[in-house]
């Protein structure tokens, strides 16, 4: 459709309809995006929240990544985040926090999605939405953390 906005031998009246169709797409699409109360259910869910205590830590964990990490997730499948961020199997546990030598209380959060696909799993331990990416490793503090 772009192309057809450049040529020039467009009737006035499909340049209009074309130009109109995309300016309330991009409106509906803006609203549904930025809208506080429609932007929670675009955000992933673990649907085991309820459960797991683990979900509502206070402390965070040491920044392992300023990058998210995308992974492909199965509907219903278990599977444990690290929050502690000592991992080597980042970005899931493999049960560093349990060693001796790390005086380390967080647990690793149980969860779950209610559909398969890809899914961002944070990596800064930093989010809010744990497991799931919600941006705060954007901030300037988590990108000084890490220097690659």
């Amino acid at each position: 459709m772009a192309c057809l906005l450049r040529q020039p031998a467009l009737s006035g009246c499909r340049r209009f309809f074309t130009q109109n169709r995309f300016s309330t797409r991009n409106s509906q699409l803006s609203a549904r995006l930025y809208s506080s109360d429609k932007k929670e259910n675009l955000m992933p869910r673990n649907i085991l929240r309820e459960k797991d205590i683990a979900t509502d830590q206070e402390e965070k964990g040491k920044v392992y990544d300023k990058r998210p990490f995308k992974f492909p997730l199965e509907a219903n499948k278990k599977y444990l985040w690290c929050s502690c961020g000592r991992s080597k199997t980042q970005p899931f546990c493999d049960g560093s926090h349990k060693v001796d030598g790390f005086k380390v209380k967080l647990k690793p959060v149980v969860f779950a999605v209610a559909e398969s696909g890809e899914y961002y799993l944070c990596n800064c331990k930093q989010t809010e939405n744990r497991p799931f990416c919600d941006g705060t490793h954007k901030r300037q503090d988590i990108q000084d953390a890490i220097k690659y």
